[in-house]
């Protein structure tokens, strides 16, 4: 078998082109209800497919977590697979550049126990891998993130799904001399936090999918990025499509006791 770090890279550039494809042609149509709940669109069908079948010709036995496949076994089980066939499907549906495909590997049931992670966006030509222990690549190279920007750019989880707090978060936050964003795909905002592209993602909420992040979340550490996450159901998040997830990535202590504060002002401890 390829290696590990192999694996999923290739099955998320087999995604992400899948998706890339649905999306130049305009494919943001809504095509039904997927097994985490949220609404499918023909792109998330095609890139999920697209993974799915080359992990059935690589891999042959295995397990998967996917976005709308839902959680299921191939062949005889095996290691854990899992797959966002497009985080950011907001934007993609309205042609927004910004979204990626994400694939990562574990032999537990926990995203402790994930090994190797990909993380491709398609229309941005990013790439970025991980293997425990090993460091993070972006496009091919290392990448030692500079750390000292000088201002604080922040990314904050803005979903309807956590009402009003994720503003009130940014008032306070913009108040302390922080550039807020929110770009619509946590595996992204978290991967740009991983590469020194942004000082911080912010996501306490408790509405993420493991899905969305697990790819992401080992290519943090890998870069040295400081992760305090739990999830709902585990203290380290179980790798179903029933748990939902609190995070926070900063690249230095200042910067995550800074978010902390401010969480504490609202009453969300981290």
């Amino acid at each position: 078998m390829h290696s590990l770090l192999n694996i999923v890279r290739e099955a998320a550039q087999t995604g992400g082109k899948a998706a890339l494809s649905v999306w130049r042609s305009g494919g943001g149509e809504e095509v039904g209800v997927g097994k985490g709940g949220d609404v499918t669109l023909r792109g998330d069908l095609a890139a999920e497919q697209a993974v799915i079948e080359f992990l059935k010709k690589r891999v042959g036995d295995f397990r998967i977590v996917a976005e709308e496949t839902g959680e299921a076994v191939f062949g005889e089980g095996g290691l854990t697979f899992i797959v966002d066939p497009i985080d950011g499907s907001r934007n993609f549906k309205r042609g927004i550049p910004v979204f990626a495909t994400s694939v990562a590997v574990a032999n537990g049931s926990t995203l402790d126990h994930v090994k190797a992670a990909a993380v491709y966006a398609p229309a941005l030509n990013l790439e970025l891998y991980a293997e425990e222990g090993k460091g993070l690549y972006l496009n091919g190279q290392k990448v030692s993130p500079d750390r000292d920007r000088g201002e604080r750019v922040v990314a904050v989880n803005s979903t309807p799904k956590a009402s009003s707090l994720p503003h009130a978060l940014a008032l306070i936050l913009s108040a302390k001399g922080v550039i807020l964003r929110s770009l619509g795909s946590a595996c992204l905002e978290l991967s740009l936090v991983a590469i020194g592209s942004l000082d911080a993602y912010v996501d306490p909420w408790y509405v993420t999918r493991v899905v969305d992040v697990a790819a992401a979340v080992l290519l943090a550490k890998e870069s040295k990025t400081l992760v305090k996450m739990e999830g709902r159901l585990n203290s380290s998040p179980l790798l179903s499509l029933d748990e939902r997830v609190s995070l926070v990535a900063a690249a230095d202590p200042d910067t995550l006791s800074l978010v902390t504060e401010a969480l504490e002002k609202l009453g969300l401890y981290i």
